[in-house]
């Protein structure tokens, strides 16, 4: 059993004008909602928020990451999340993207981080994974090789030494920002932490679309009529949309069977027998980032 009373920190990360005040607002409501342990709250913003609830704290993107071409491609201003100068000292972290949805107790994630070098993405969606096998790899060719995991969700410890902010900058100064490891946030964080990196449980946190979508109707009726599965996604604290097509408040204009897709012709259907439960927590949540 993990410990969820340990206090830990949500982070966010914010730019543009794609999410309004309200839908961060609902976001961390809901994570607060599901864990009395999460007592800090950081969003990361390239200005600003002036109608967000006074308990979450702004800090602005550090100067060195707040430059254009981080902003483009993989997004390597998403590693602004390690900088020290925004995080709480000596406390476990949580960052979420914005376009996921909170359904349980994020504590049971933050809970996994048990030491300062300890690092937990959500999984390469291959068999082989994280794990012994690829941190030889990852060894054996000098860092070469290595698993790449997604970022959307990523637990780790706040005050882990070396820091990954700090190891980027270096890097990038001394001529390596061309590297294929310093254009995408999600491969150098697996690339940096390759040694510890460990997978979130897919009991805990899925991605929408590998979750719910699929290319094959034999796997999606597969996924429906298991058991296991079945038992698994009720114990889900987080699932997101990263990749998906839709977001969750455009689920409302859905009628039931409609089918749902994603950018790589993943597909899905909109109704309880293949939702199941989460149907209605789309709604919810959609419902709350929409009216009022």
């Amino acid at each position: 059993m993990v410990d969820t009373c340990v206090p830990w920190c949500l982070v966010l990360m914010i730019w543009g004008e794609k999410y309004s005040d309200k839908y961060v607002d609902t976001l961390v409501k809901s994570v607060k909602d599901h864990s009395r342990s999460c007592t800090h709250v950081v969003l990361i913003t390239d200005r600003i928020r002036n109608r967000l609830s006074g308990d979450i704290t702004q800090s602005l993107i550090p100067e060195f990451f707040n430059r254009p071409e981080f902003f483009k491609g993989g997004y390597p201003v998403k590693l602004s999340v390690f900088h020290k100068a925004v995080l709480p000292s000596d406390m476990p972290c949580v960052y979420i993207d914005l376009d996921t949805i909170v359904i349980g107790d994020v504590g049971v994630i933050a809970a996994l981080v048990t030491s300062l070098d300890a690092y937990y993405m959500l999984p390469p969606g291959n068999l082989v994974g994280f794990g012994w096998i690829r941190r030889w790899m990852h060894k054996k060719s000098g860092g070469a090789n290595f698993a790449t995991g997604n970022s959307s969700l990523v637990a780790f410890h706040s005050s882990t030494i070396p820091n990954i902010c700090e190891k980027f900058e270096r890097l990038y100064k001394e001529g390596l920002k061309n590297d294929r490891k310093m254009k995408i946030d999600d491969v150098f964080i697996s690339w940096f932490a390759q040694q510890t990196l460990k997978k979130i449980p897919p009991s805990m946190a899925v991605m929408f679309r590998r979750e719910f979508l699929s290319r094959s109707r034999l796997v999606l009726e597969m996924k429906r009529r298991s058991p296991f599965i079945a038992r698994r996604r009720k114990g889900l604290v987080a699932v997101t949309f990263n990749g998906s097509q839709y977001k969750p408040e455009e689920f409302l204009a859905f009628k039931d069977g409609d089918k749902i897709f994603d950018e790589k012709n993943r597909f899905g259907v909109w109704d309880y027998k293949n939702l199941g439960d989460f149907k209605a927590k789309i709604l919810q949540f959609a419902k709350a980032v929409t009216t009022g």
